[in-house]
């Protein structure tokens, strides 16, 4: 039962084939992005890429399973579906839904690791292993609970166990948000008692707060679930709910990478543009004077002020071009990446 899968109001296959295979692109592309900075730009690879990394796969796995329960009719009316063909959609749903729980959490182990690479207080420190401690407990907890209770061969039939189920993805939709909004508040415990200026704190907090919006999926993907469970026969609610989990999932894994992923877009930076103040001097050469003297010496690789801009006599104009490439590729390395490269560079000195 290939494609090619109409996208009707009661046929909604095509849909759900399009925003699998879009999101699914777009988180294999971030990842090799990720794999192409460590590997090029700022390695080694360190656990929090490794996890990302299987949280990648993870999540090819789960579009793997839910394009075979398309292929089995999933999407369509049940009353057009044979029995051994809806039983089978089912049984790769619960593959899929997995697959989604393992996937999403690699996501949030990443980010995870990242913060405590990242980190040299005790208290902080301490929250960041507890947060790895809550992850893989709900990790365990919410893949043994959709293992044990959910049935493929009950699926979509409104009985006591399906509402019990409905009630277990609510308890794991609060627990992951509530992990999602304690993993910000790492990102901001991070540089709170930091001397820097308050334009490079915001800097980091945002490349970590972009976990926020996987919040707001995960509220939208619950809706979905609860309408779903409502009218389990309806196709285009439980079609939605699905859709909703695959964006979810691929977004939560593209998140874990943003605040990695600034250096690779900054290699494309040639610094055009910027003009100058004098002759063999940038704007941002000239801002950072100051600035750096207000940052600590272990945290000015954060903000890109480490920086000399040699002058010269000879060949100034073409000595300036060079220097704004430099520049701007150092003035736009990632905030995030640059505190673990020069607290790394710190252990090996002591």
């Amino acid at each position: 039962m290939g494609g090619p899968y109409p996208i009707t109001p009661t046929d909604q296959r095509g849909l759900i084939v399009i925003t699998a295979t879009l999101f699914m692109s777009w988180m294999c592309t971030v990842c090799l992005f990720r794999l192409y900075m460590r590997l090029v730009m700022n390695g080694p690879l360190g656990a929090d890429d490794f996890a990302a990394f299987a949280g990648g796969a993870l999540g090819i796995g789960h579009v793997g399973a839910i394009m075979a329960s398309v292929s089995h009719g999933f999407g369509r009316p049940l009353q057009e579906m044979p029995a051994s063909e809806a039983r089978s959609a089912r049984k790769a749903l619960y593959a899929a839904d997995l697959l989604f729980l393992a996937g999403h959490s690699a996501a949030k182990v990443s980010v995870c690791l990242l913060l405590r690479r990242l980190g040299r207080v005790t208290k902080y420190l301490n929250g960041c292993n507890v947060a790895l401690i809550v992850i893989g407990l709900w990790t365990i907890a919410s893949i043994l609970g959709i293992a044990i209770s959910w049935q493929p061969s009950n699926h979509w039939n409104l009985s006591r166990t399906v509402i019990d189920r409905n009630t277990g993805w609510k308890v794991l939709t609060t627990v992951d948000i509530m992990i999602e909004a304690f993993l910000v508040g790492l990102s901001i415990l991070l540089v709170w008692d930091i001397q820097m200026p308050r334009k490079q704190k915001v800097a980091v907090i945002c490349a970590f707060s972009t976990r926020t919006a996987i919040i707001a999926v995960a509220v939208v993907r619950q809706v979905y679930i609860n309408r779903a469970f409502e009218e389990p026969r309806l196709p285009v609610r439980v079609s939605n709910a699905v859709i909703a989990t695959e964006v979810l999932l691929q977004c939560s894994l593209m998140a874990a990478t943003i605040p990695c992923i600034k250096p690779f877009i900054a290699s494309f930076d040639t610094g055009w543009g910027q003009g100058t103040i004098k002759r063999g001097e940038s704007y941002f050469a000239q801002s950072t004077e100051s600035e750096s003297r207000n940052v600590p010496h272990h945290f000015q690789n954060i903000v890109g002020l480490e920086m000399v801009v040699p002058g010269s006599a000879q060949s100034q104009d073409s000595q300036s071009s060079r220097q704004f490439i430099i520049c701007g590729e150092r003035e736009s390395i990632s905030e995030i990446e640059l505190i673990d490269m020069d607290r790394r560079s710190v252990e090996s000195r002591e």
